[in-house]
């Protein structure tokens, strides 16, 4: 049986709560797409977290990934609609925040 969250938001709160996950996010949203340009820019992170984040977000429909056939694996990055469709959700965020 599937629990109904008490609010609405708990869903989002908990994809998007999860440390790191917005600023991944964030710079797939900037063009950097690539895993190892994502796990430079992240070098605190460890590349576990950094994978199961994008995991994650991948599971649940907001980006998906694309394994180039090379020597090493590239590997890529892109939004979904539904990514593409969170950057609205977000510009309100920020735009409440400087606002207030």
């Amino acid at each position: 049986m599937q629990k109904t969250p008490i609010c609405e938001l708990t869903p989002i709160f908990e994809l998007f709560g999860q440390k790191w996950t917005t600023v991944i996010l964030s710079e797939i949203l900037n063009g950097n797409n690539h895993y190892g340009t994502l796990r430079k820019k992240f070098a605190t992170m460890s590349s576990r977290t950094l994978s199961a984040r994008l995991k994650t977000l991948e599971k649940n429909g907001i980006i998906t990934r694309t394994v180039y056939p090379v020597i090493p694996p590239s590997l890529e990055y892109q939004l979904t609609p539904k990514g593409k469709d969170a950057r609205k959700m977000f510009t309100a965020m920020i735009d409440w925040k400087n606002r207030w």
